[in-house]
């Protein structure tokens, strides 16, 4: 048989296999997909051929990665073997046919034919699609960025046409998807995937399909300075904040601003506040009617407490990218470490809990970024809170999980911020709370020049009124009525409020 007969009857497998039902198992379905895309390289094609090809490639990576995500919803990080190894799989599977688009859009490029423009755009945005796949199945694990993944984006984007097109109207249809694509991976960028729960990234995601098309992109610096971004599209790198680093020059340069899109969170926040507090009468809030997306404009996937909460913090970011206040310095030594509220309080209570050996490697009198020593022991997530010691002579600092990196199953690192130096172990409950019993809540001392006012932790959901019920079991029972002065930090996972005795308890 011929080199082209074999190259034929290998290319009838691939198309038949791409025309087949998918499998029931999407790990499985993986494996045969890596197992066909070398064909995608097969350049005795025409490009017409391998357009429909890649396109087939396309659509069943990403129904495979659509069927994928639900695992990585409902894990843990650091993720088991047998999730981190398909998702590493999947994501290298995304950018190798975003390569191949790449290729085929520099073939044209080649040729180029000025009725052949909108075929580049389409294109651009097809790969583009599935470079923000790659990168948000990357976010949900926990991993970096891959190698030359942003060099990847930055190449398809140009490639698009639509650099040169920026002071015209914007296109409409499918000719919007490119830039709207490379916007949507810009502002993920600029969102801190890594402080955010797997859920809330793929609510993010959904949402920014549409909404990220507000975003500015300019060759121009876009103003106020504190709030835009700018990236060097030689560069593998993503947008680095103008307040962070002062933007270099050149015809690389783009700058970046999700201001727009922090406007249209803002009506939406305000939308969403009002509806919650009408709802508090008739259950909406509760049983899902609250967000439907037809009348909402949000997408599913999260409750309308977790939504308010993720809007106001990407306003926050987006409006104000965060800066550090203090300089890290270089440590190592090792650390106890309790992850999780109801542990930590369990430990303020006198019983014991786990208690784990992490190494710190950098800190601040803010905080501390930690390394797992030995493996993990227990789940962990962005939000969450956790507690440190150097040793047992010492007070536990009560820190608020800021970013989770997990590169592989055996080694975790953690951004942690310093909310407290010592705790006390209370049980709080809230007028109109849905349930009878206490909760249990964190009562950390104030913080000069951070926090005037004794505040409490408690698990996100927890605050629904301004006034509590406070007790405190130690030597002696102490009971009392709080008043909520404010909620100073709302994660996925945890509330933190500052309060006071209620002069006038009722």
């Amino acid at each position: 048989m011929s080199e082209p007969e074999r190259s034929s009857d290998s290319l009838d497998a691939v198309l038949t296999w791409l025309a087949g039902e998918p499998g029931d198992d999407p790990v499985s379905d993986l494996a045969l997909l890596r197992s066909h895309l070398v064909a995608a390289g097969d350049d005795t094609l025409s490009i017409s051929q391998r357009e429909e090809l890649l396109d087939l490639f396309r659509l069943r990576a990403l129904d495979i990665s659509g069927r994928f995500r639900p695992c990585l919803l409902t894990a843990t990080l650091p993720l088991p073997r047998d999730l981190h190894v398909p998702a590493a799989t999947l994501i290298d599977s995304l950018l190798v046919i975003a390569e191949h688009y790449r290729v085929v859009l520099a073939d044209l490029q080649r040729r180029w034919l000025r009725s052949r423009r909108q075929e580049l755009v389409v294109l651009s945005g097809h790969a583009l699609g599935l470079v923000g796949e790659a990168c948000m199945i990357g976010a949900m694990a926990g991993a970096a960025a891959p190698f030359g993944l942003w060099q990847r984006a930055h190449v398809l984007w140009l490639a698009s046409g639509l650099r040169e097109q920026m002071n015209e109207a914007a296109p409409e249809g499918e000719m919007a998807v490119a830039g709207r694509q490379y916007r949507r991976l810009l502002a993920v960028s600029v969102s801190q995937p890594e402080g955010l729960t797997a859920r809330e990234l793929q609510w993010l995601y959904d949402y920014l399909e549409v909404a990220a098309a507000d975003a500015v992109l300019s060759a121009q610096p876009i103003l106020p300075d504190a709030a835009s971004y700018w990236l060097d599209m030689a560069q593998d790198s993503p947008p680095i904040a103008v307040s962070r680093r002062r933007p270099g020059e050149g015809p690389n340069i783009l700058h970046f601003s999700p201001q727009p899109i922090a406007r249209r969170l803002a009506v939406q926040i305000e939308w969403l506040e009002e509806r919650i507090l009408q709802a508090e009468v008739v259950g909406l809030a509760r049983d899902g009617e609250l967000l439907d997306p037809d009348t909402s404009g949000l997408p599913e996937g999260l409750t309308p407490v977790e939504v308010l909460s993720l809007l106001r913090r990407l306003r926050d970011r987006w409006v104000s990218p965060p800066l550090r206040a203090q300089q890290r310095r270089k440590h190592q030594y090792t650390v106890q470490v309790s992850a999780g509220l109801k542990a930590i309080w369990e430990i303020g209570r006198g019983n014991q809990t786990s208690i784990a050996e992490w190494l710190v490697f950098n800190e601040s009198p803010g905080g501390y970024a930690i390394l797992c020593v030995g493996g993990v022991d227990g789940a962990l997530s962005a939000g969450m809170i956790l507690a440190l010691r150097r040793d047992a002579s010492q007070p536990w600092s009560i820190c608020v999980v800021r970013w989770i990196r997990s590169d592989n199953p055996d080694q975790v690192e953690l951004g942690l911020q310093v909310v407290s130096q010592g705790y006390t172990s209370v049980s709080i409950g809230f007028r109109g709370g849905e349930a009878r019993n206490t909760s249990p809540a964190l009562m950390l001392p104030p913080m000069a020049a951070v926090r005037p006012h004794l505040a409490l932790v408690t698990h996100a959901g927890t605050y629904v009124s301004r006034r509590f019920l406070l007790v405190h079991e130690g030597a002696q029972l102490y009971v009392a009525q709080g008043r909520v002065l404010g909620l100073d930090m709302q994660t996925a996972a945890i509330e933190l409020f500052q309060y006071e005795i209620d002069p006038y308890p009722i």
